[in-house]
């Protein structure tokens, strides 16, 4: 699974689609924006560790159902968990399932690719918060990769040229690969 992360309106969703689509890959998309809906954006801490458990069960669903060499992730549980403590719906300590799902990404993907905030931010009144608080949001999560020791990949420009950029790393990523295992 190659995994995208970054703040709203970073062009994770439309990045994974396109390869999705262009690849005959899988797909999931971020699960936590149907939770969010569902729930009017009134969430509690209980409500990240559900986002968290049925990202990842959307996750092993689509590996199952899919035969290619890649699954396209939005977001994962490192980004649940940095947006439920931003947004203070989680506190510290945070629920301990949703703290082991977050660790789990270090090595649940093959790769993080980081989308940037380098396109137009796309306005969504009471979806989404600003411009400058996606920044803030961004910083946090190349600091929470940084902290944890987790390898990525900044991709900017264009979408053609963020999916070339995937495309470059992931052809390295696999001929670097012993295992014979680069899904």
């Amino acid at each position: 699974m190659v995994v995208f992360v970054g703040a709203e309106s970073t062009g994770k969703s439309t990045l994974a689609q396109y390869l999705a689509q262009r690849h005959g890959a899988g797909f999931v998309p971020e699960i936590g924006r149907f939770i969010w809906e569902e729930k009017q954006g009134k969430l509690v801490a209980a409500d990240y560790v559900e986002i968290a458990e049925r990202h990842r069960d959307a996750e092993d669903r689509v590996v199952a159902a899919h035969a290619g060499p890649y699954v396209f992730v939005d977001t994962n549980a490192l980004t649940t968990l940095l947006l439920g403590l931003c947004f203070g719906q989680v506190t510290e300590p945070a629920p301990p399932a949703l703290l082991r799902y977050a660790d789990d990404c270090r090595s649940r993907y093959l790769h993080h690719f980081v989308c940037a905030d380098d396109i137009p931010y796309e306005e969504e009144p009471g979806v989404r918060e600003n411009a400058a608080w996606r920044t803030h949001i961004q910083q946090l999560v190349l600091e929470d990769l940084e902290r944890r020791a987790i390898p990525f990949t900044l991709l900017t420009g264009t979408l053609e040229q963020r999916a070339a950029r995937v495309m470059q790393v992931l052809a390295a990523l696999a001929a670097h690969d012993t295992t014979g295992l680069a899904a």
